[in-house]
């Protein structure tokens, strides 16, 4: 029996997917600080909806249903990013011997049409590190405990002092598993608790109220806050509670998210976002990409851009979908 999807989750996903995009599109600037303050701690909170503990003699099986398939996509993907990036850019073969192997190395090094794929890295880490977690660890405040420990301790330093090709990091940004999987656990607490606590219009108002208060801040006052998960950058005008703030302000920036996706949900015969929301992997894998060539044949509009690097990636996935759906047939 297949399970019935949960609207406002594909409704939200698609709000976080858009915002990736318009993120990357807008490249710098105010809109973009505060975009980054929730979009991929967002991504992490949802990676936690569907995790659950595990007999450890399941391992095998957790790789083979959540790791494995990723991790395929990963590698294939990124070498046509890296081949494409090389044919339209003119790159000789060097840059190919240069680029490739650093899909292997991960995080920081992964750049260009590559970029956002250190999120696959860590996401792929952090529901790892998450689901033993929660297999070995079984009192709740304990967890709560360890990931919020963890948190506290990637807020409390700069990059790490380790340099691989030229970029301060670990392999893969393995130390980003201390900040995502506090938001991944987040995810995984909310999901298997009363979560529907979301659905209730008080909850939906002070969410929203009190992320609009921190963007008032930001807009209004001399208040800063810079986070960056991938440059593992946080910076604020208040240094001293920069662990709190990565707490609280992605927190609250993505459950209010989540409470106006149930309001949303609720509009009638709403088919766009659900339909974003299904297929957010495949764009943003390549959305990157598609902005470049939006920027190559001088499609400088943010919107229209940003609209073309949502569109495409659904095309392909619905042409692939009807292809699949006629040999099947033909075969049956």
């Amino acid at each position: 029996m297949l399970k019935k999807r949960i609207e406002w989750i594909d409704i939200a996903k698609a709000i976080g997917i858009i915002a990736v995009v318009f993120g990357h599109a807008l490249v710098s600037g105010t809109t973009s600080q505060i975009i980054y303050w929730w979009h991929m701690p967002f991504f992490f909170i949802l990676a936690g909806f569907f995790l659950k503990p595990i007999s450890l003699k399941k391992i095998t099986a957790f790789f083979n249903k959540k790791i494995k398939t990723d991790l395929i996509i990963y590698f294939m993907t990124g070498i046509i990013m890296i081949l494409l990036f090389g044919l339209l850019h003119n790159k000789d073969f060097h840059y190919l011997i240069d680029t490739l192997p650093k899909l292997l190395i991960g995080g920081r090094t992964l750049n260009n049409y590559t970029s956002t794929f250190w999120f696959i890295n860590v996401y792929l880490l952090s529901i790892t590190a998450v689901t033993l977690l929660i297999t070995l660890v079984k009192n709740r405040w304990w967890q709560l405990g360890i990931v919020t420990a963890g948190i506290l301790v990637g807020a409390s330093y700069g990059q790490v002092p380790f340099q691989i090709s030229g970029y301060t990091m670990l392999p893969w940004n393995l130390d980003g598993v201390l900040i995502a999987a506090f938001y991944t656990y987040i995810g995984y607490l909310f999901f298997h608790t009363n979560w529907k606590w979301i659905q209730k219009p008080a909850a939906i108002a002070g969410l929203t109220s009190l992320a609009t208060l921190f963007i008032a801040l930001r807009l209004a006052t001399d208040f800063r806050f810079k986070f960056s998960m991938k440059s593992h950058m946080i910076e604020s005008s208040i240094p001293q509670l920069n662990g709190l703030l990565i707490i609280v302000v992605p927190l609250v920036l993505s459950f209010a998210i989540m409470g106006i996706s149930v309001l949303i949900a609720k509009i009638p015969r709403l088919t766009l976002l659900p339909l974003i929301g299904r297929h957010t992997m495949i764009i943003m894998y390549l959305h990157k990409a598609i902005l470049d060539i939006c920027g190559m044949a001088n499609i400088n509009n943010i919107v229209v851009s940003s609209l073309i690097a949502i569109a495409v990636p659904l095309m392909i996935t619905t042409l692939v979908n009807q292809r699949q759906t006629t040999v099947y047939l033909q075969t049956a």
